[in-house]
């Protein structure tokens, strides 16, 4: 565990509600949809060592939300919660529910109800009743009083054995009500009344009550260590129940959870149980020392209480990033895509997650690193921080992709965590080159300062290229050597036409503005050219040169008087190194 203050909060939210049966079950019956949920939880096991090997002080949190009330469960789960409540590093690890609970009952000279434990109590009813009775040690008394006393046990065994008599004095101890229950149920099926009375008793209604009841002790969100979260996680995945009794091939925690499976979508509450998980962590500005907090919320979209959109958007305000996934079986929807637009043919569900997401710009990670793996991204240089998936694989896809895992197929070897270092090397590179400016002291040598920047950039994305990555002095000078300028500059194809074979493995092409906005979204340098007439020249050195608006977007409207002239013989090349919705960002050398 780190010893250092958490620098960063990440939430996931998993929507196991009645809207998502058909999704988490992808066409298989019921007896499949825990195999599906555990598929999404390892989705998120991924996310969380990811994270843990990035940045060992983040504290995370798993709610899963819609499970089904009706059955006594509450509407929003930790999950992490409920996982350190049943599994244990002692050695308890590998004793079965059955064995564990009896110990307890040991404890309180309760010997006589074993055989009782093993019959009417599965394995793991025994195992969430040991957890429960571990976290509410003041009901250990009330629910061994409600056990039928060893002695009066003993006496309706006999009862069954010796005939109507007894059976009459078994009524008399038992009660009028229930000595008749007991004598009509033996009478009728010749089972052994302490089997009946035993199975009626008020213990076993307050075993089962509790069982009901334990998942309630964990309906607050609680980030905890990363590292604690993973090992958590690793444990709900192999622990299989067959270490604990040799026969069923499914997980504890996850075969509980099914009886609770597809209730109600309580959206609205679920985030807002996020909302305060996150509120304990103030940021660096509020003088916490969080510098980022992330919710992931893995849905369809439709929910059934109040309408979320508000607690979405007062997350957004309280500055967390709020990342939607809309889970579907769908397998025509497009997936692998970022959007900056909702789309009409979109259900509500879709819509509502896309309007739930938080917007960043298509230059700040992950986006890049989705870019360059094949993810549509707008050129926009914007998007909503949502997306579809339509298979847990994908689902399992993305999660890596965001966590810097390992991703893909197994013919797509590419170390993510290497990619996004890198990433993150060439953006802080590329900053430094924007901050960075070269004067060509007013001659006409802008294509050899642009060429040079993107050369340069472009050489920064190669790690360990032979000889290294020559300064962008190295390469102008080469430039200017080679390709002297002359009154007019000079025709920036004609020096890019050389710069392969100079500077292998580079490689060239011409595109549009789309074609622009895509590369530079990608983190691949971009040179530009451009041409004004000399009144056109005067109003761009204008607002340049003067300090109220040279840090100000160059607007069209601006410009637009101009567009019109006849260009003058010059023109100016530049660097392209961002985009938005409404403007583009070059690096241009002084002039």
């Amino acid at each position: 565990m780190s010893s250092h203050p958490p620098t960063r909060v990440i939430g996931c939210l998993l929507d196991v509600s009645g809207s998502m049966r058909q999704t988490l079950e992808t066409g298989q019956g019921d007896n499949r949809a825990v195999e599906r949920l555990q598929a999404v939880l390892s989705a998120a096991l991924k996310f969380a060592r990811a994270e843990q090997q990035r940045e060992t002080s983040t504290l995370v949190f798993v709610g899963l939300f819609g499970l089904d009330p009706s059955t006594g469960c509450p509407p929003v789960v930790d999950l992490c919660g409920a996982v350190d409540a049943l599994v244990y590093d002692d050695d308890d690890a590998n004793r079965s529910g059955h064995d564990l609970l009896i110990a307890l009952a040991n404890e309180s000279n309760l010997t006589h109800i074993t055989k009782h434990i093993r019959t009417k109590l599965t394995d793991q009813e025994a195992l969430v009743l040991y957890a429960y009775l571990r976290r509410h040690p003041e009901r250990k008394g009330e629910f061994s009083d409600a056990i039928p006393d060893e002695s009066l046990m003993k006496g309706q065994t006999v009862a069954t054995k010796v005939g109507g008599a007894a059976r009459r004095s078994l009524g008399s101890l038992l009660g009028p009500v229930v000595g008749f229950a007991a004598r009509a149920y033996s009478e009728s099926t010749g089972v052994d009344v302490e089997d009946y009375v035993v199975k009626h008793s008020e213990a076993f209604r307050l075993a089962r009550q509790m069982c009901d009841e334990w998942l309630n002790d964990f309906v607050v969100l609680v980030p905890r260590p990363v590292s604690q979260v993973v090992h958590l996680l690793q444990r709900l995945q192999g622990h299989r129940s067959e270490a604990r009794n040799g026969n069923e091939d499914k997980d504890i925690l996850l075969d509980l959870l099914r009886r609770h499976l597809y209730g109600r979508t309580p959206m609205r509450e679920a985030l807002s149980s996020s909302l305060e998980a996150f509120q304990q962590y103030p940021l660096t500005a509020q003088g916490g020392s969080i510098q980022q907090r992330v919710l992931l919320m893995v849905s369809d979209g439709v929910w059934t209480d109040d309408n979320p959109f508000s607690t979405a958007a007062e997350l957004r305000n309280q500055q967390v990033d709020v990342a939607t996934v809309f889970l579907t079986s769908n397998e025509k929807i497009p997936r692998r895509r970022l959007v900056d637009k909702a789309r009409v043919s979109w259900s509500r569900g879709q819509r509502a997650l896309f309007d739930m997401a938080s917007r960043i710009s298509c230059a700040t990670h992950p986006v890049p690193v989705l870019a360059s793996v094949g993810w549509e991204v707008p050129s926009s240089g914007e998007c909503a921080l949502y997306t579809t998936v339509c298979s847990i694989s994908a689902l399992e896809e993305l999660c890596s992709l965001l966590s810097s895992a390992r991703f893909g197929s197994a013919d797509m070897l590419l170390d993510i965590v290497g990619r996004m270092n890198l990433d993150a090397y060439i953006d802080d590179q590329h900053v430094r080159t924007r901050r960075r400016p070269s004067d060509q002291d007013e001659s006409p040598t802008c294509y050899a300062h642009a060429i040079a920047a993107v050369v340069h950039m472009a050489l920064l994305r190669i790690v360990g290229r032979e000889g290294g990555c020559p300064s962008i002095e190295e390469i102008r000078e080469w430039i200017l050597d080679n390709f002297p300028h002359n009154n007019k500059g000079r025709d920036v194809r004609k020096v890019l036409e050389v710069i392969p074979a100079r500077y292998r493995p580079l490689r060239f092409q011409r595109v549009d503005e789309d074609g622009a906005r895509q590369a530079v979204l990608r983190r691949r340098p971009v040179l530009a050219t451009f041409d004004l007439s000399k009144e056109g020249w005067d109003a761009f050195a204008e607002h340049f040169e003067n300090d109220e608006t040279c840090t100000k977007v160059l607007t069209y409207g601006e410009m637009a008087p101009y567009r019109s002239l006849e260009p003058d013989e010059t023109g100016h090349a530049v660097v392209m190194t961002g985009c938005d919705s409404f403007s583009l960002t070059f690096l241009a050398s002084l002039i």
